[in-house]
């Protein structure tokens, strides 16, 4: 489970826990609740990410990322770093296990719209049944970020997928994390903080 991870711009998240009915997103944009007898009705949750995030007061262990260009400030009480930077790739796991983040990184900028295309495409190649549950913009320590959740299943193990993804001049950097679906209430708070200490620099 540790080195499951989607290739370049493969980003996946998280969703949430399996209740009984799905939220979706129509070609309009207009965000709905599907119940399991295939009625729905609008999705009237507010975005949890939205808002700016600041730099977590616990994050204060320094990961250089994007060769050395940016950091990822993380809690070394919760998070051990297991490969550093290896062809533009660094992973991190929970220090209870079973939660797991990675951080690609890329020279090129890559449309956030492209971007998108490219993660979903590229997860479903690991889960044909990956899908975007949601997706939203803040602002962390600075910097435009695309918020994605997504959930699928990999060798009959479902998983959600809660990601970060950036890029401009700097580059483009994706920070995932990731955990077995019924597993990710318990990881959110710490899934979040790590994300939050993603600083991009300008």
């Amino acid at each position: 489970m540790k080195y499951l991870y989607l290739p370049l711009a493969l980003t996946l998240l998280l969703a949430s826990p399996a209740w009984t009915q799905e939220k979706a997103t129509t070609e309009s944009g207009k965000k709905i609740l599907v119940f399991p007898d295939g009625t729905w009705k609008p999705d009237a949750e507010k975005p949890a990410s939205t808002g700016p995030a600041a730099l977590p007061a616990g994050s204060t262990a320094k990961l250089a990322i994007n060769r050395g260009k940016s950091a990822l400030f993380y809690n070394p009480k919760k998070w051990k770093v297991e490969k550093q930077e290896e062809g533009g790739r660094t992973s991190l796991e929970h220090t209870e296990g079973d939660g797991y983040a990675i951080i690609i990184t890329e020279r090129v900028e890559i449309p956030l719209e492209g971007l998108k295309k490219i993660a979903l495409s590229n997860a479903k190649e690991a889960a044909p049944d990956a899908e975007i549950i949601f997706e939203d913009k803040r602002k962390v320590n600075g910097k435009d970020i695309l918020v994605l959740k997504l959930k699928g299943t990999i060798s009959e193990l479902p998983f959600f997928y809660y990601g970060y993804y950036y890029s401009g001049k700097e580059g483009t950097i994706q920070a995932l994390t990731y955990t077995a679906q019924n597993l990710f209430d318990e990881f959110k708070p710490d899934f979040e903080e790590l994300l939050n200490g993603l600083v991009i620099s300008p």
